[in-house]
């Protein structure tokens, strides 16, 4: 992750010369809402902006007031004045306009705002940038059911440098207060669309950034240059910018953030999103970037303190600086104490200290249970390098997420009484959160499950039952509806409320196990072992002692054991399996038996032994125990083996061993790994086909793709209260899987051509009564270094009609094709926003490629001539381009003497001479005000406009 960025900015003072006849400055900038009052729908809205303060100073100086424009019909431009200004550095100014707006009703609204006019010499733009307008908008639904809901706050400034031909990456530093999901797109920067309009339009003739210049490749070489958005992270990434005909030039892009909240069905649903418009300087250099070192993913319960280092060291043994940006310090972007989380806020030591290289500083957070959120905290650090007076300077950047979660119930226990099972545990930490309660779960049977750091909440698949939710400040509960003799387990998790919708579970207790003891006089079960894996003649072995504590004296024979089964490890209704007639007496091998016709392939089963003394008299039941089951899920270039097994004894923190089938000699199993497993959750294994246990000879194959193997695993257990029963070593059954390429396609190149409005066919549209866009691809062979695959079976085009919405699935083309045209009704025309994506063999797809939206020409244009005299020209008054485009449109005609002779509306216009109710209407000249809506991309842009003219009535 690098940019570049001047110390000196003399080397690109031309750069940025403009006219002095007009007030060129605006660099960057976006606007921000919070809503400020619980009585009221008013909100503080914020206008950010960053001028040219090398050629721009007069302009700047002179801006002390802009216009917003609050999508409120009726509400006229609202003039702002600049609160602040404060120098970023000696090239540019930070302008602060802000103000309070109260708005009439809940509902969704664009705020826009438009400044002449941009920097010059932009060189992705077209012509005069100086002469290009600068406007950006921010959207809001504004509800009440939100709360005092705020957007991004975006803490890295939108200057920035890049170096030609290496990778560059800017991150805009978003943090949302409120804790709401982010996502990321590209969008075209804009002008205003007519002064005093509150309304803009995308610039015709922007240029991608990946197409400017020479030698546009990819840092590493490897295919063309690209640029585009990380969705999910907001990573702009340019790889790599090209050569320019000059040793520096600068560009402006423009990107959307959008705010996505979650409700109670657990869907999201979008609030909001906001326009950064920003500005990249790029330019040669030599010096090399310092490196960045910061740790991966952190997440803690609350409560615990996070600490860690972080390093930069520079190639060049250049002084640096680290920097770092957050809503986690409580600083706004320009270092200004802000309040977006709950104290204590986080500190980084030293803070904008220039050190020698190696550097380092120290991040540490007090968590408590006011951090608690649904989504992680994101906290950008940043190296920059000071190379000398004449050089460019060059950074580094890595974000660390933070994640924090509830903290978990600690000291479980649990005791079967004649009441029920009672439960304790430690007091919960007072987190002084509403809707806060504890969560109690149950489950037949122990799995003594252990979860990992972090995995909140207990997996479905180790069947716990909810059965109670308490107050989290209670540290004792009593299951009355337990059922004696049954063993239970029992866990319970913490949910903290983070919004009126979402709550957050914690990371479960430790189980506590009641019911687990063994029966007295019961026989105790000590293998089940799979002898033969088959579906109708598989075979497993069943192995148990003799009746602990059994006294012949006092139970008199005959005796016997009964051996039942049942369908799945996880038992079922059993049945009689077979009985063995016994004397209870030592050397004789009635506690043995292979149960075979079995379908091991596709089932484990579980078996319990009764004794009966006096031929039907049932002293005592052994506890269940299943076979081992195995499972073999076909992963990258690899196999990965899980199994389990329910049993009374303890499978964990042992040596289990796994066995691989030789390929070339069927049946014989070698032993590849011994894995040690602690807790069940780590009953796995990940075969790659390295031998790892070279004691019966080393058997490391090349693991190939689509290609089936073998494998079976030997538990190892014992009973904890029975060490004289020894090691327990059972055997699974035989499961297979074939390594894959599970790795997805790399998202396609998606381009299509720009359309100009000024030269648009408006005969031939309306001739054809349709629209089409048309649509190019190109899968690349690599990207960021790594080969792409080449087995795509197909494409997926996905296509939302307004821009706000979530594309959903169009159609699919065949690999064969590279492009797709989309015919839409006339009305509708060009507006809506596409992606594409690979689908390879495996049906594993692609990310989404780059997003294109179209939008339509917001124009309407009526003739000045009006012939109904049926020769196909002129004989109606319809606007030039028929119906496209049109949502609505209404037109009151009106003679020469004020009457109104004529109206109508709808979604075509075709007025043909005559007056309302018919009647031919003289010639001569008519006067008309005519209403229009045009389908747009973005619905807050569906405004009607108005129309006024004449036309010449010719008969």
């Amino acid at each position: 992750m690098k940019a570049l960025k001047f110390i000196f900015f003399s080397f690109i003072i031309g750069l940025f010369a403009i006219s002095n006849a007009r007030a060129t400055h605006i660099r960057a900038g976006e606007i921000t809402a919070k809503r400020i009052s619980n009585t009221s729908l008013t909100y503080r809205v914020t206008l950010t902006t960053y001028t040219d303060q090398i050629n721009g100073v007069t302009a700047n100086e002179g801006q002390n007031t802009v216009n917003f424009y609050f999508g409120v019909t009726g509400v006229p431009l609202y003039t702002v004045k600049r609160k602040k200004k404060s120098l970023i550095n000696t090239s540019t100014m930070c302008n602060v306009y802000d103000t309070t707006f109260t708005f009439p009703a809940q509902g969704r609204y664009t705020i826009t705002c438009a400044i002449t006019n941009r920097n010059a010499n932009t060189v992705n733009l077209p012509g005069r940038t100086d002469e290009i307008s600068f406007f950006v908008e921010t959207t809001i639904f504004v509800n009440g059911s939100l709360g005092l809901n705020s957007t991004p706050v975006l803490l890295n400034i939108p200057i920035d440098t890049a170096g030609v031909g290496k990778r560059f990456i800017h991150n805009p530093g978003a943090f949302d207060a409120d804790g709401d999901s982010l996502a990321y797109r590209l969008t075209i920067p804009k002008r205003d669309f007519g002064e005093g309009s509150g309304a803009g339009e995308a610039i015709t003739g922007y240029r991608d950034p990946a197409t400017l210049g020479t030698n546009t490749f990819t840092e590493d070489g490897s295919g063309p240059s690209t640029f585009r958005i990380n969705s999910t992270t907001g990573d702009l990434i340019w790889d790599a910018p090209g050569k320019w005909t000059t040793p520096q030039y600068q560009i402006n892009v423009a990107f959307i953030i959008e705010e996505w909240r979650k409700g109670a069905n657990g869907q999201y649903s979008k609030i909001g999103e906001i326009t950064r418009d920003m500005q990249i300087i790029v330019v040669e250099t030599p010096n090399r970037r310092p490196i960045l070192n910061v740790p991966n993913q952190i997440c803690v319960e609350a409560g615990q303190k996070i600490e860690f280092k972080v390093t930069a060291t520079d190639g060049d043994n250049n002084n640096v600086r680290i920097t770092t940006n957050s809503g986690v310090y409580n600083r706004d972007a320009s270092g200004v104490a802000a309040s977006f989380v709950a104290p204590a806020e986080a500190r980084f030591i030293p803070l904008n200290l220039i050190q020698r290289s190696p550097a380092e500083g120290n991040f540490s957070w007090e968590t408590n249970c006011k951090h608690v959120r649904e989504q992680a905290y994101d906290v950008l650090f940043k190296v920059e390098d000071f190379p000398g007076r004449f050089a460019v300077q060059l950074t580094d950047t890595r974000t660390v997420k933070i994640k924090v979660i509830p903290p978990r119930p600690r000291g479980l226990l649990a005791r079967s009484t004649e009441r029920g099972v009672e439960l304790r545990w430690q007091r919960y930490p007072d987190c002084s959160i509403t809707n806060a309660e504890m969560i109690v779960y149950r489950k037949e049977g122990c799995s003594n499950y252990i979860p990992a750091q972090c995995e909140i909440g207990l997996p479905a698949s180790l069947g716990f039952v909810e059965i109670a939710r308490i107050s989290v400040k209670d540290t004792f509960f009593l299951d009355t509806k337990s059922e004696n003799g049954k063993i239970y387990s029992y866990s319970i998790v913490a949910s903290l409320a983070a919004s009126e919708f979402v709550s957050i579970p914690s990371v479960p207790s430790n189980e506590a196990c009641v019911g687990s003891e063994l029966p007295l006089r019961a026989p105790v079960i000590t293998n089940v072992s799979v002898e033969s894996t088959e579906t109708q003649t598989g075979r497993i072995s069943v192995k148990w002692t003799r009746p602990l504590g059994f006294d012949s004296t006092e139970y008199k024979g005959p005796y016997q054991y009964k051996l039942y089964r049942a369908t799945g490890i996880n038992g079922g209704a059993f049945q009689l399996v077979t009985s063995i007639s016994t004397r209870v007496i030592r050397g004789v091998a009635d506690t043995v038996f292979v149960d075979g016709g079995l379908n091991t392939l596709q089932n484990g089963y579980t078996y319990k032994v009764a004794f009966l003394y006096e031929n039907d008299k049932v002293l005592a039941e052994s506890q269940v125990a299943s076979s081992v089951r195995l499972t073999a899920v076909s992963d990258a270039q690899r196999v990965r083996i899980n199994w389990q097994a329910n049993v009374p004894w303890s499978n964990d923190n042992r040596r289990h061993r796994v066995y691989r089938e030789s390929r070339t000699r069927p049946g014989t199993f070698n032993i590849i790994a011994e894995v040690s497993v602690g807790a069940v959750n780590t009953f796995t294994y990940v075969d790659d086909g390295t031998d790892r246990f070279p004691n019966d000879g080393v058997n490391t194959i090349q693991m190939k793709i689509d290609t089936s193997y073998c494998y079976k695993v030997e538990t190892v257990g014992a009973y904890t209260r029975l060490p004289q029963l020894g090691l327990l070593n059972n055997l699974s059954q035989v499961a297979c899987g074939s390594p894959i390429d599970n790795t997805p396609p790399c998202p396609p190149t998606f381009s299509s051509e720009e359309i100009n409005c000024q030269n648009l066919d408006r005969k031939a549209i309306c001739e054809a009564n349709t629209i089409s866009n048309k649509f190019s691809w190109r899968t690349p062979q690599s990207a960021g270094g790594v080969v792409c695959r080449v087995d795509i079976l197909k494409y997926n085009i996905y296509y939302a009609r307004y821009k706000d919405e979530q594309p959903k699935f169009l159609a699919s083309v065949p690999a064969t094709e590279t492009s797709f045209t989309h015919t839409k009704p006339l009305q509708d025309g060009f507006a809506g926003c596409y992606y594409i994506t690979a689908v390879n063999r495996l049906n594993i797809e692609s990310a989404p490629s780059n997003i294109i939206c179209k939008d339509n020409c917001p124009v309407v244009e009526l003739p000045n001539v009006l012939t109904p005299n049926g020769d196909g020209k002129n004989d109606t008054f319809t606007p030039m381009t028929c119906s496209a485009f049109i949502k609505t449109i209404s037109v009151e005609i009106y003679n020469r003497y004020g009457v109104k002779v004529y109206e109508s509306s709808g979604n075509t216009l075709s007025w043909d001479g005559k007056s309302s109710n018919g009647t031919e209407l003289p010639s001569g000249t008519y006067y008309y005000v005519s209403q229009v809506v045009i389908q747009r991309l973005d619905k807050a842009d569906e405004i009607p406009t108005t129309i006024k003219g004449w036309i010449e009535l010719i008969k």
